[in-house]
């Protein structure tokens, strides 16, 4: 069986990376290659002289928009006849049994998406985020992220069987809920784990959806959701009455939903 582990990496905070490829070459399970999306981060060398004793790291060098980015890896595992992708991004890191769980579960499912412990510079302050929402071990349903979102390009490993190569378009911000969007329209079976977590690191960058509204972000956030089902839409035809709505939503902050999902508030 041939495993990807998939990132891409980009100028970011050297501990952050470090991080990432510790809690990689720490995991359980050790049969895999870590592929790398690499947009322009100069020291990769230096990462790989540290890392290959351990890891075997193909660096795929690559620039364009996150999506292209993202896009282009996928394509080169299914090219490259990989079984199994597993997706990380490189600002975080991973539960050491991650690899070895989703490996267990995909033997029953097409899609594996584990909860997320959220932490800053002052460390973990809400573990098993996603389990506030959703039991272990429940299948999820497209209807289930219809308006939000759980699968995210660190937390989700898919078998990449009957898989063909995705376009993604270059302007899309939640590329990650298209993505997994398309899979479950396709009927893949999805199921959710919180006997293993990724940690999902908080800075500016990287909670969008997630975050308390404001105008400005509600605003951000309306555009965000009307490119995801235009694009939807242009595969499926069924995404029209979303987009009317969004269309006539106002600005008006909903603090009924505790623990809300990514793209939920708005």
């Amino acid at each position: 069986m041939k495993i990807g582990f998939l990132t891409t990496i980009f100028p970011m905070k050297e501990r952050y990376i470090y991080d990432f490829f510790d809690s990689i070459k720490n995991q359980t399970y050790k049969s895999f290659d870590v592929i790398v999306v690499n947009d322009a981060y100069e020291k990769f060398e230096e990462l790989k002289s540290i890392y290959n004793q351990d890891l075997n790291i193909i660096e795929l060098q690559y620039s364009n928009t996150p999506a292209k980015n993202r896009e282009h890896g996928i394509n080169y595992c299914i090219d490259n006849n990989y079984d199994i992708l597993i997706f990380g991004d490189s600002d975080d890191y991973f539960e050491k049994n991650r690899i070895e769980k989703s490996l267990e579960l995909l033997n029953n499912y097409d899609i594996v998406v584990n909860d997320l412990n959220l932490f800053d510079e002052n460390g973990v302050y809400e573990e098993k985020y996603i389990s506030n929402r959703i039991e272990n071990l429940c299948e999820v349903d497209f209807e289930f992220i219809k308006d939000k979102n759980i699968f995210g390009l660190s937390n989700t490993s898919i078998k990449l069987n009957n898989i063909n190569k995705i376009v993604i378009p270059d302007d899309l911000v939640a590329v990650d809920w298209y993505i997994f969007s398309i899979f479950l329209l396709k009927n893949k079976k999805a199921i959710f784990t919180n006997e293993t977590t990724s940690f999902y690191r908080q800075y500016q960058q990287n909670t969008i959806g997630l975050k308390e509204l404001n105008e400005i972000s509600f605003k951000n956030g309306i555009n965000v959701k009307k490119k995801h089902y235009e694009a939807l839409n242009k595969i499926y035809k069924q995404f029209n009455l979303e987009l009317h709505r969004l269309n006539n939503l106002k600005f008006e902050i909903n603090n009924s939903i505790k623990n809300p999902l990514w793209w939920e508030l708005i």
